[in-house]
Formats: structure tokens, C-alpha cells, sequence
């Protein structure tokens, strides 16, 4: 199994990019932007890696999506 496509690898990412986001702000008005940024974007990776997995996991809602809107569309 490779290690991209494991649900724990994009969890990771989740967490390390939301503690640089909360670190990158720092206290007391003195903000790292960098940090900032690049936290920002290991979460909305990590956010994006997640819900395409979910998507590819399960298929079948799709389909009977698809078949509800063709009866709809016949009605």
C-alpha cells in the first residue's frame, strides 16, 4: 500500500497543517506568513486527499444518485 493513498498519511497532513496555521499567526501581532501559508495548504491538501477517498470508496451512492434524477426527469 503506498503510503499517499493511506488515510492516516492525509489525517497527518490535516493536523500538522492546522498547528502550523495556528502557529503561523503567533501572539502578541507578530505573524509568520510562510508558516501561515504553508499550513493553509498541508490542510486543504490533506481536506481534499480525504474527500476524494471517500468518493472513490463509495461508488454505489453515485449510481442510485444518477437513477433518481433519470425517474425524476421521466415523471
Amino acid at each position: 500500500m503506498r503510503l499517499k493513498n493511506h488515510p492516516l498519511f492525509y489525517l497527518f497532513l490535516i493536523v500538522i497543517g492546522a498547528v502550523m496555521a495556528f502557529v503561523g499567526q503567533g501572539q502578541g501581532g507578530e505573524d509568520k506568513p510562510y508558516i501561515l501559508i504553508v499550513g493553509f495548504v498541508l490542510l486543504m491538501y490533506g481536506l481534499y486527499g480525504t474527500a476524494t477517498k471517500w468518493v472513490k470508496d463509495n461508488p454505489r451512492q453515485d449510481e442510485e444518485d444518477d437513477s433518481d434524477e433519470d425517474e425524476e426527469e421521466t415523471t
